[in-house]
């Protein structure tokens, strides 16, 4: 049977843990306070594990979203996505366990031409979505498509008719071994321009600033001191999980809004000296492979990536 010292222990990991997981609600609220309501949000149409059918009429084609059974074994069933042309062509077609119509309708691209946005979801716990931008154009077909840990809003920027997505970078989940909940997800702007996809955070570094003043301002000084003086590596140990995630928040947001030297920076006055080179080196690397990868023309990103 477990000691009282042993299950006090076991209470003060869980609690940090569940501090962890509470803060990284708390930055997702202020996020969406800070960009406004998702837009079309409420037109979200969706199939989850072969239950569920949609379908959508616009400009003469048809969006269908409808189960897709397997035979063998109902447990594994899943849902289907389709595109049918004016002539009633199929001219998409994929199934994942999830699918969902988050846009239709809508210039994404800035061309002037309706758009459809799907979201297809793997069905794990936390993981993972795929997202696919399909142009209704007189010559249809598939803009471009990206995949994620996590999932996506979309919102209408300032100017009239854009659109703009916020999203955590899934990359970070898990990062250097810690839990889903201690993960410090940096949160990422991008906007579709043509068949591109774009970095748009320099735009919103009023958000990344409001990251920066929030976790500094909950950052107590001798937690900082407790972190910088640790002989083994912060994220090795729970008992520091919540100073962790606010020093890695900080490091991330000045990063991902364009201010590497900062964020390089925080990363030496508030890291074991022995351990900094590392982790700087592994923040960068994770970044590069995350989902700023598609932004990079001819990359290979995501599930591409790990074939090659």
């Amino acid at each position: 049977m477990p000691s009282f010292k042993q299950l006090l222990r076991t209470a003060q990991i869980l609690c940090v843990y569940l501090c962890c997981y509470v803060m990284s609600c708390v930055i997702l609220f202020y996020l969406v306070l800070a960009s406004g309501i998702p837009a079309y949000a409420s037109n979200r149409s969706e199939c989850r594990q072969g239950r569920g059918s949609v379908v959508r009429k616009i400009r003469g084609f048809e969006i269908r979203i409808s189960p897709y059974p397997d035979k063998s074994n109902p447990d594994l069933d899943e849902c289907e996505a389709e595109i049918y042309d004016p002539r009633g062509d199929v001219i998409f077609s994929e199934h994942d366990w999830g699918f969902a119509i988050l846009l239709a309708g809508v210039d994404v691209n800035g061309d002037g031409i309706p758009d459809v946005v799907l979201d297809a979801f793997s069905g794990g716990m936390h993981c993972c979505w795929t997202y696919y931008f399909f142009s209704l154009a007189p010559r249809p077909g598939l803009i471009l498509k990206f995949e994620n840990n996590r999932d996506a809003s979309f919102f209408e920027d300032k100017k009239p008719g854009q659109i703009y997505m916020e999203i955590q970078d899934g990359a970070f989940d898990y990062f250097d071994g810690l839990c889903h909940g201690c993960t410090p997800f940096p949160v990422v702007f991008l906007r579709i321009e043509g068949t591109r996809l774009v970095d748009v955070s320099l735009e919103h570094r009023d958000v990344y600033d409001e990251i920066i003043a929030d976790n500094r301002k909950a950052l107590k000084a001798k937690d900082v001191n407790r972190v910088v003086s640790m002989k083994q590596k912060p994220t090795e140990s729970p008992e520091v999980s919540e100073p962790v995630w606010k020093i890695l928040m900080i490091v991330l947001a000045y990063l991902y809004s364009g201010r590497e030297d900062q964020a390089h920076h925080e990363l030496q006055t508030m890291w074991p000296e022995f351990d900094r080179e590392r982790m700087w080196k592994l923040i960068q690397e994770t970044r590069h492979d995350g989902i700023l990868c598609y932004t990079r023309k001819d990359a290979a990103c995501g599930p591409d990536a790990a074939s090659e």
